[in-house]
């Protein structure tokens, strides 16, 4: 049956170092890529990539000295759903956001934006990741927030596989419902 993932354990980060006189550029570049405006803040904005009903994927421009790029990716989305949104909102980066390799969580090198099969080896990687998840958590797919899939994971194992707490909510439910039909009536000696 497995366990619920620890907090940080449910997305695959990627991270492209971008040089801080494109990092403005960078960010107009995600937005005609496709991006949405996210939250921000002096040393952050976010972004995201979504379709309701495919994928979601966080995108948060680390602003600073040294500027970073950090892509994040739910580990409830299917593996095939997120390469083209990909490649289509990172395409639109300036040249010279894409010199620099596109590393994993561990440091490793996925290669540059600029040459071929960069996306294909995130994918691949992204698959092993979820690949890992379903075997700790169990196959759950839906387009949501890195930052939400522990709830959704939470809520969705518990109303699935835990029948004491499904008879719990039935009972409670049942007890609402009588409530409403027969309130309780104030006590005379109050």
């Amino acid at each position: 049956m497995g366990t619920l993932p620890s907090v940080g354990q449910e997305c695959a980060s990627y991270f492209l170092a971008l040089d801080p006189e494109v990092e403005d550029a960078v960010v107009v570049a995600l937005r005609e890529g496709g991006a949405e405006g996210g939250g921000s803040d002096y040393t952050w904005i976010d972004l995201c990539v979504r379709d309701e009903h495919r994928y979601w994927i966080d995108l948060r421009v680390h602003r600073g000295r040294e500027p970073l790029l950090e892509i994040r990716i739910a580990l409830t989305n299917d593996e095939w759903s997120i390469r083209a949104p990909l490649e289509r909102v990172l395409g639109a980066l300036p040249a010279a956001a894409t010199q620099r390799p596109l590393r994993d969580e561990e440091g490793g090198e996925l290669g540059r934006l600029d040459a071929d099969g960069w996306s294909r080896r995130l994918e691949e990687d992204y698959a092993r990741r979820r690949a890992d998840f379903v075997r700790r958590v169990g196959d759950f797919s839906a387009p949501i927030s890195a930052d939400h899939v522990y709830l959704y994971v939470h809520q969705t194992r518990v109303a699935r596989d835990d029948a004491t707490e499904l008879e719990w909510r039935r009972d409670r439910e049942i007890s609402q419902i009588e409530q409403m039909w027969d309130p309780p009536q104030p006590r005379e000696d109050a």
